[in-house]
């Protein structure tokens, strides 16, 4: 397998770099590689391992005596840090572990507007609790990849800074 030693570019990142990038002459090894190099696959990806490891944690905790209730706001404080940390280094290549504070705000206004949604689904549009749930989840997912690309990790950035006025 031959790979470079640097982190693949996204959609949103500077393409005019001069590193390039070399994948696997395995053409399903390369596929594999070249979803990986695109940010939102790895978002997604990760939300999926966040997601496991979240309900993993609640289930263990169950498990072993502690109330479902407990058990349920420790595996979703557990949670929050495990994703910042694993959405922070994978999928935006960032460490700073100060960013938190920002990722607990996004989590909370996704969060929050989640359920908001889903309850005006269920009782005014009258849907299945299950069916509502499937529907918001990816538009949750991708204002969550918006707002922490914006807000947290600052790698889509909205406004240019003016240049200074030197007169």
């Amino acid at each position: 397998m031959n790979l470079t030693n640097h982190e693949p570019r996204s959609f949103n990142e500077d393409a005019s770099q001069s590193d390039e990038v070399v994948y696997s002459s395995n053409p399903l090894i390369a596929l594999v590689q070249k979803l990986w190099s695109v940010r939102f696959i790895r978002f997604l990806a990760i939300g999926v391992l966040n997601t496991l490891f979240g309900y993993v944690l609640y289930a263990f905790l169950v498990f072993i005596g502690i109330d479902y209730v407990w058990a349920r706001v420790l595996a979703i404080i557990i949670g929050i840090i495990f994703n910042f940390f694993t959405t922070g280094r994978i999928v935006f290549n960032n460490k700073d572990n100060w960013l938190i504070i920002r990722f607990v705000l996004v989590y909370a206004v996704t969060m929050s507007l989640d359920v908001l949604v889903l309850k005006r689904l269920v009782s005014n549009m009258n849907l299945n609790e299950y069916l509502a749930g499937a529907i918001i989840t990816i538009p949750i997912a991708m204002l969550s990849f918006l707002l922490n690309s914006i807000f947290t990790f600052q790698t889509i950035k909205l406004f240019k800074k003016a240049p200074k006025d030197l007169s």
